[in-house]
């Protein structure tokens, strides 16, 4: 793949001034994709009319505001393009969509990378808030109590079973199977990745070995990651 800096969107709509979210863009979709939304437009601009409320308050709307206008079904396995299109998504697609509206907004976030799992925290004056982007009713964290223990039930345990490498990432029930091996904050690149490490481990499944192996290679590309190298060393054609 090759690195390069999109040009300019609609400025009437999407029109990032981050030249890192700009490059990262160019990983995730294609520049039309954002200049054609409506849905994705519509959420801009509503969200930029209330960009200079109170931050606690406006970060969220963003969490409200982008599941009613965006998200309409949960579907394991989705892409943000998948997203886009349908509404249908999971906790990697969802996660990219609100990484990309807190970096367009300037909020400080971590992208979280669990076992089967993803999730944003948020932070504004140093007090940190959780995303859990599945959770369109209860997915908003603020109480200090309730984001310590959301966090615990990700933080690595030594008696955890070991990872299983044929699970996907986006797990709605998430605490199914019981693994806490990894808790790692990762790019929104490194995010990307991961929607080509389900589509590898889907080909898999449906025993499609070439294209298991290109989806496994697109997500080493960006993100050199262990478990994604361990799964992509298994489908590889050998020399």
């Amino acid at each position: 793949m090759i690195l390069g800096l999109i040009g300019p969107v609609n400025a009437q709509n999407f029109n990032p001034q981050n030249k890192e979210l700009l490059n990262d863009i160019a990983f995730i979709a294609s520049v039309d994709k954002f200049e054609n939304h409506k849905n994705w437009n519509q959420l801009i601009r509503k969200l930029e009319r209330k960009s200079n409320s109170d931050a606690e308050y406006f970060l969220e709307y963003i969490f409200y505001k982008t599941h009613q206008k965006l998200l309409k079904e949960y579907r394991k396995g989705t892409t943000f393009n998948n997203l886009l299109e349908s509404g249908d998504y999971d906790c990697v697609s969802a996660s990219i969509t609100y990484s990309i509206l807190l970096k367009y907004f300037d909020i400080e976030h971590s992208i979280i990378e669990t076992d089967y799992h993803v999730f944003i925290i948020a932070s504004i004056s140093d007090q940190e808030y959780i995303l859990e982007t599945t959770d369109p009713r209860s997915g908003w964290l603020s109480n200090a109590n309730e984001i310590k223990e959301f966090k615990e039930d990700f933080l690595p345990d030594n008696s955890a079973t070991l990872l299983n490498q044929n699970l996907s990432i986006g797990a709605l029930g998430y605490g199914e199977p019981n693994s806490k091996t990894i808790y790692k904050e990762i790019s929104l690149r490194q995010l990307s990745a991961l929607q080509f490490f389900n589509q590898g481990l889907i080909a898999i499944h449906e025993q499609d070995y070439i294209l298991a192996s290109r989806r496994l290679q697109q997500a080493l590309n960006l993100y050199d990651s262990e478990r994604i190298s361990a799964v992509f060393d298994i489908v590889a054609p050998q020399d």
